[in-house]
């Protein structure tokens, strides 16, 4: 933790595959050898979506770090690593560790240290590699995440798009993707203040499994930031968080305004498809002192899409 590091802007966001500033947090990154790397990022003291809770996630939203972790995965794996331009990103699977309490003070400034294993090439291509990222704050540990990232050539990704679609039908894009039709779920039964947040439809809880549809949020900027062929994992994720917080509050947990994610791991076996109905299905594991644990089932079509287990725990906003 010792490489200087700035924080005066962000990068190109060209190369963190946003096209809004207001979503680029990435502003530094320093490669320290044997594949790893030092990353700063600026956390907005105010953002709309990020601060968007009636609970403790609106002093630093876990999604936002997971978020900052993806996007120094992403500028790597072209600064660093030399995946081109035009290769296509594509998520196998990540874990995430939070604390249960934020460090008080907002913090504005994040340090990510990484470290890179598990490469993969092809024909001397980079195709897949692992990270592992501890994130600190104002010197404390605010974060773990871990990731599985596959690159893909635009032809090999157009290909197996096309085949997995119905009828080998191309796939759509989220830009002018009309509603998703259903019952909105009330934002803050979700934990958050906005409809535009909510990502759930057609709530089931009434006893045992806690079911949902998915609502495809193309007009938020922070879920759909440029035009997606897919519903991007942080979608799914995000979905699955909220389906925990609602399911946990309807079995006897904490309410959604003091509970927060502090755990996680996902894996994405397929995509996610924008115009087919996407069911999420929430069971409980296990309650204990470290919070609930709940295991979300996301299907589409019949066949598991991506799995998650999240643990959310009661918390207090942390003391100013």
């Amino acid at each position: 933790m010792s490489t200087p590091l700035r924080y005066a802007t962000t990068v190109d966001r060209t190369l963190l595959h946003r096209r809004h500033a207001g979503e680029t947090f990435l502003a530094d990154l320093v490669p320290t050898g044997d594949g790893g790397f030092v990353a700063a990022a600026l956390l907005p003291p105010a953002h709309p979506h990020y601060g968007g809770h009636t609970g403790p996630s609106r002093d630093l939203d876990p999604m936002l770090l997971l978020e900052c972790a993806r996007q120094a995965e992403t500028y790597a794996a072209h600064v660093l690593f030399g995946v081109p331009a035009g290769d296509r990103f594509v998520l196998r699977e990540w874990s995430a560790r939070f604390p249960v309490t934020a460090p008080g003070d907002d913090p504005t400034e994040l340090e990510l240290t990484a470290g890179t294993g598990g490469e993969t090439r092809i024909g001397g291509r980079l195709s897949g590699l692992s990270y592992d990222f501890g994130l600190w704050a104002r010197h404390a540990w605010v974060g773990q995440v871990r990731m599985d990232v596959r690159y893909v050539t635009a032809a090999a990704y157009a290909s197996v798009r096309r085949r997995a679609r119905p009828g080998g039908d191309p796939p759509p894009s989220s830009d002018g993707l009309p509603p998703t039709p259903g019952v909105p779920v009330d934002p803050r039964r979700v934990g958050r203040l906005r409809a535009t947040d909510a990502v759930l439809l057609d709530v089931g809880a009434a006893g045992g499994p806690v079911t949902a549809r998915l609502r495809v949020p193309v007009e938020n900027p922070s879920l759909f930031d440029h035009a997606q062929d897919h519903v991007p994992a942080m979608v799914l994720t995000e979905a699955a968080r909220q389906l925990a917080v609602l399911a946990t509050h309807a079995w006897g947990g904490a309410g959604p305004d003091r509970t927060s994610l502090v755990a996680l791991d996902a894996t994405f076996a397929r995509y996610a498809e924008l115009d087919l109905p996407l069911t999420l299905t929430a069971e409980p594991v296990g309650a204990g002192p470290a919070g609930w644990t709940v295991d979300v089932r996301c299907t589409q079509s019949g066949a598991d899409v991506a799995t998650a287990r999240i643990t959310v725990a009661a918390a207090h906003r942390s003391p100013r």
